[in-house]
């Protein structure tokens, strides 16, 4: 599939298979994430793979938007590493780089037939505490995975887009 209608065709799935995702195929999500251009290369991301039970039970805990799935990338970024913008003073750039890495995963799993949603409807704090994270690491989204449920569809909403002339204006 070229990229174009690979990035149409993917949507946010909610409802997944009960089928563990390949190690190999992890590996390639994950290194996408790993090649996502961040900041003046800083590469704050940190990205916890919740594949237990016990793990997936802990987040679904304190996150309603887990949907059974059978793997959940947490990614998170560190802020002693994220690059801090010098002619912005005060404002960093951990939040948009995790947003680059989470695209490139998301579209490198639906290449590999995996589906995934972006949440971030969840409190930081209360997903940090219950994954005992660091201090300096801040939870950016939450990204279950799996292969979709044969009755998985995008909702309706999905398919309503403004119109380009209605974001883009010639400067």
């Amino acid at each position: 599939m070229d990229f174009f209608e690979l990035a149409k065709s993917r949507y946010s799935v909610r409802s997944f298979k009960d089928m563990p995702i390949e190690e190999e195929k992890l590996q390639m999500i994950l290194e996408a994430g790993r090649f996502a251009p961040t900041a003046k290369n800083c590469q704050p991301q940190r990205i916890y793979v919740a594949k237990s039970e016990e793990s997936r039970k802990k987040l679904a805990s304190v996150c309603s938007c887990t949907f059974d799935a059978p793997l959940i990338l947490v990614v998170c970024y560190d802020r002693e590493r994220e690059c801090k913008r010098s002619l912005t003073p005060g404002t960093q750039t951990g939040e948009m780089d995790t947003s680059i890495v989470c695209t490139h995963m998301m579209l490198q799993a639906w290449d590999l037939g995996i589906g995934s949603c972006w949440v971030g409807y969840y409190n930081d704090d209360e997903v940090a505490a219950v994954l005992g994270l660091p201090e300096h690491i801040r939870v950016a989204a939450l990204l279950p995975m799996g292969y979709p449920a044969d009755d998985a569809k995008p909702l309706n909403c999905h398919f309503q887009s403004r119109e380009l002339s209605d974001m883009v204006e010639e400067i």
